[in-house]
């Protein structure tokens, strides 16, 4: 018992401290696209969709023209090059994308 509850504090500690890291999940619209595929299009950038590449990362472009990189990859299997409506969280640290959900957007 005496092992158990320092355990069991680390664990609430860490998952405290993981809880900070993101920001509150929000819902954004944007493209999802590989890195090598983005382009500047005047002030903003834009995706490719006709760009084959498939040796950059996974980013959103949003509808304004920003561009942020993916935390979890395996989660856009399909979607590349697809409009979307996500529900995401930015990792402070990082600055990357965590994605909850995604569907396709009109």
């Amino acid at each position: 018992m005496k092992r158990i509850v320092p355990a069991l504090a680390l664990l609430l500690c860490s998952l405290l401290l993981s809880g900070q890291q993101m920001q509150q999940a929000m819902d954004m619209t944007g493209t999802i696209c590989n890195s090598k595929c983005v382009s500047q299009d005047s002030a903003r950038s834009v995706c490719d969709i006709n760009c084959n590449d498939k040796s950059g990362d996974a980013v959103f472009v949003d509808d304004n023209g920003k561009v942020t990189k993916i935390a979890n990859p395996d989660k856009v299997k399909g979607y590349m090059g697809k409009h979307v409506k996500a529900k995401c969280k930015m990792m402070k640290d990082t600055g990357e994308m965590w994605l909850d959900s995604l569907s396709i957007h009109g």
